[in-house]
């Protein structure tokens, strides 16, 4: 190499070029290695293409590229050898002239040696260089395809690049439309070079499948084992037969036989999400320590690590959930939160629990959840034509109608319902990046398998997919293409495939990461990592070819947007959410038979109750009837906030409201509510004889009954909104619920209480919802002064006086009927714009 070089300067000196002499041995190894890597003879189209690379990536004048490549032309220079041809010289000659040989090749600079010395910058330039000369003239031969892969692995560039550069420079690659002669019985198909048909995709396993031959033209196809899935016109195979119509698919490519002829069709999108050193701190504490990595559209990574490793914070950082402090996350180079803030529909979330209602069917879950993302010009028909498309997908189309169920009410399985919560992400066919938060806990591994199969089958459609899991057997590891180790702290140990993990850990299996990160410090294994190789492959090389690309990237997939049917990627209108939450979670309710049960028994038994105490109508009975609507809304709203938090907070992601989310609450509940209060009051005013000489009305009685429950309600969403935990909301209720019984003025006049006491009765809606209810009717009866046992019918006047609800002034009868309806009114939008605060705030954190 130092003779090429001395002859490259004295031609220079010869012909009076002065060049820049520290690009003078960058220039010269890049030359000879493009020429010596060339699988055919270099002719002029080749020529040109070489002059072009260097012209690319030199500063060298035109005169002095053509200089520099007379002499790496020349044979002398150009001829290198290889491994094999070592060996054979060696058997030939003898072992002694074979090391006298080795010597002096060693000298010589080999592709890894180039990696090495220059970067991973340079060695992709390199490799670019190499494959604009195979294509110089023509498509790239499949003995060039085999030339480049190998010295894309010496030159340390993964697969997903090489799949990028046949992309840029093969034609058939870019159509996404290649042919393949099928010679013999026997035809095996994969990524690697044994392969008769190779495809070279990482998404493609090595040995993906096998063609058998049998009769004259019929073809069988056999899943190899790989763990990788062969599709046969969408559903997963282990062997079938196939013709001339069946579409086989593995990986992005999808396969059709015809005759001695296979066709494969597929056209990659190089999607890029790049996380640039994520960094984070709350005060001393490490969260997450300059994390750097880049996933292409397609792959699959598996994050993995101990306790308070930082997986949780690194998710939330890159889907915008809790930023880092310093850093960026791109996608195709624009701002990724950016795009999150225009379309949150370009991410799923999918947490470990099963967030769907239980009540519902899976094909109601996924609609209504559909409903909710799509705006108000999609049609329900459209909505109802992605639920089907998504269930094709997810393979549980045979379960549409069954009820979804949970622990408690036998429905769907397990995994089943595991995909039903995946389901809900993908009915928006641009989300782009799914995370996955254990989908396979609590599962069998069979079952843990299916759902692992069907995450891969959803990345092999051009999705970027994190699988945060703790299982690392080999059925899950077979199926994702990177392993992502953080170490506490939240410092990257490890980004890079599977297999390659167990070299880098030095460890017989994936499981025994956990024990291996224990004996060396966070700090440490960081740093190790930056060093390797394994580093510059999938996180340097990646993050430079980003740089290449991203104009022209960035220019595509912004013509892409434009061509999308924006109507489909934007949220619904406050007014159809609180339509779709209004109908899902009423359905939802009168799916609850054993909860309507309940709501239905109760005014039945109280009423019973009231008919067995109370001889005729008292103020008393009227208080019980009263504090009985209040506690019927309070106890009917207690839990709704949060029995369903986790599935709002999934919702409000893709941009349902506040307002629609509680508005449907209280509609349906209202309405629950309002029937139990109706109920009650029907069967006593009826039982009880409250019209004729009492002169109480029917509708109205209801009707403040109704008011009274509606209060409760709000009262109880409050308390809802407030707690996390169902039981302490529960808990509340006594406590909310007999200060009202103290201050409505039924234990106590109003005019016995002490000033303070006074005060706080004007906050005491039980106090206006009584006294309203006493005041739709005309006379109630009192126990007789003369005569035990019997009762007297009075006037309310004097009643209301005896409760402090009224002066002594005859005429004047308190506060009028408009202002106890206005305060009940007024207590409930209190009661409700408070609980709108709290669930905006909790969302806000």
């Amino acid at each position: 190499m130092a003779r090429l070089q001395e002859r490259f300067r004295d031609a220079l000196d010869e012909r009076g070029l002065e060049e820049d002499p520290d690009s003078l041995l960058f220039a010269v190894d890049l030359a000879r290695l493009l020429v010596r890597s060339s699988v055919d003879e270099v002719g002029g189209v080749e020529r040109r293409s070489l002059n072009e690379a260097l012209e690319t990536r030199t500063n060298l004048s035109g005169e002095a590229r053509g200089v520099l490549l007379e002499l790496v032309l020349d044979p002398v220079h150009r001829a290198g050898l290889r491994d094999h041809e070592l060996r054979a010289f060696g058997y030939r000659f003898g072992q002694q002239a074979m090391k006298l040989l080795q010597g002096s090749r060693a000298e010589e600079l080999d592709l890894a040696g180039f990696a090495a010395r220059y970067g991973p910058e340079e060695s992709l330039l390199l490799l670019d260089g190499l494959f604009r000369v195979a294509a110089a003239d023509a498509e790239v031969t499949e003995k060039e395809a085999r030339a480049l892969e190998e010295a894309a692995r010496e030159l340390g560039v993964d697969g997903v690049l090489v799949s990028a550069l046949f992309q840029r420079y093969d034609p058939r690659h870019a159509a996404g439309d290649l042919t393949f002669r099928m010679v013999g019985d026997r035809v095996t198909v994969g990524r690697a070079a044994t392969n008769d048909i190779v495809l070279t995709d990482p998404q493609v396993a090595r040995h993906h499948c096998t063609f058998l031959r049998y009769g004259d033209r019929n073809w069988r196809v056999t899943d190899a084992g790989s763990g990788r899935p062969v599709l046969l016109n969408g559903a997963p195979i282990v062997s079938a037969p196939v013709n001339a119509s069946s579409q086989i698919r593995i990986g992005p490519w999808t396969l059709q036989v015809i005759d001695r002829v296979l066709k494969a069709y597929g056209h990659r999108k190089f999607t890029a999400l790049s996380a640039r050193n994520l960094t984070r701190r709350i005060g001393d504490i490490s969260l997450l320590d300059d994390v750097s990595f880049t996933l292409f559209s397609g792959e699959v990574v598996a994050l993995v690590g101990p306790s308070g490793a930082g997986k949780t914070t690194l998710i939330n950082a890159i889907s915008g959930v809790a930023p880092a402090d310093t850093g960026e996350v791109l996608l195709d180079g624009r701002d990724f939160h950016q795009i999150l803030a225009a379309d949150s529909s370009a991410i799923g979330i999918v947490p470990q629990d099963d967030l769907v209602h239980p009540e519902l069917t899976v094909e109601e879950s996924l609609f209504y959840s559909g409903r909710l993302r799509f705006s108000g010009d999609v049609s329900d028909g459209e909505v109802r034509e992605e639920v089907t498309r998504v269930l094709g997908e997810l393979g549980i189309e045979h379960i549409r109608t069954s009820r979804i169920g949970d622990a408690m009410k036998r429905g769907i399985s397990g995994g089943q319902r595991k995909r039903v919560n995946l389901g809900s992400e993908l009915l928006t066919r641009n989300t782009r990046v799914l995370f996955l938060d254990e989908p396979t806990s609590g599962l069998d591994p069979r079952s843990a398998h299916g759902i692992v199969s069907q995450i891969r089958q959803l990345a092999d459609d051009g999705r970027i997919v994190f699988l945060v899991t703790h299982d690392l057997s080999p059925g899950i590891l077979e199926q994702v293409d990177h392993l992502m180790v953080m170490a506490a702290g939240g410092r990257l140990a490890y980004f890079g495939p599977p297999a390659a993990a167990k070299r880098f850990f030095g460890v017989s299996s994936p499981d025994l990461l956990f024990d291996k990160l224990e004996e060396r410090r966070a700090e440490d294994w960081g740093e190790n990592y930056k060093e390797s190789r394994t580093f510059r492959t999938y996180v340097s090389t990646r993050e430079f070819l980003l740089r290449d690309r991203a104009k022209r990237e960035q220019e595509e997939e912004h013509k892409a947007d434009s061509d999308e049917a924006p109507s489909k990627r934007r949220g619904s209108s406050q007014w159809l959410q609180l339509l779709t939450q209004t109908r899902r979670y009423a359905r939802a309710k009168l799916r609850d038979r054993d909860g309507l049960g309940v709501l239905a028994l109760q005014p039945i038994v109280l009423g019973f109750v009231i008919y067995l105490v109370f001889p005729v109508p008292t103020v008393r009975l009227i208080f019980m009837l009263s504090l009985s609507c209040m506690w019927f809304g309070m106890s009917a709203a207690v839990r709704e906030l949060i029995a369903d938090r986790t599935i709002w907070r999934r919702e409000r992601k893709v941009g349902v409201g506040v307002t629609p989310y509680l508005l449907s609450k209280v509609g349906v509940l209202g309405m629950l509510v309002a029937a139990q209060c109706s109920l009650l009051n029907a069967l006593v005013y009826f039982s009880m004889g409250m019209g004729g000489e009492y002169g109480y009305s029917f509708l109205l009685l209801c009707a403040v009954g109704a008011l009274t429950g509606f209060t409760g309600a709000s009262l109880g969403l409050l308390v809802s909104a407030s707690y996390n935990s169902s039981e302490a909301a529960v808990g509340t209720l006594p406590l909310l619920l007999i200060p009202q019984i103290c201050f409505s003025s039924l234990m106590v006049s109003l005019r016995d209480m002490s000033d303070n006491a006074l005060r706080i009765t004007w906050l005491n809606p039980e106090r206006y919802a009584y006294d309203l209810m006493l005041k739709v009717g005309e006379k109630l009866a009192e126990p007789s002064r003369y005569k035990a046992g019997e009762y007297d019918t009075r006037s309310l006047s004097g009643q209301l006086y005896n409760l402090g609800l009224k002066p002594s002034d005859a005429d004047n009868m308190g506060l009028s009927e408009p202002q106890l309806v206005g305060a009940l009114l007024g207590f409930s939008g209190v009661f409700l714009v408070v609980a709108w605060v709290i669930v905006w705030r909790r969302d806000r954190a």
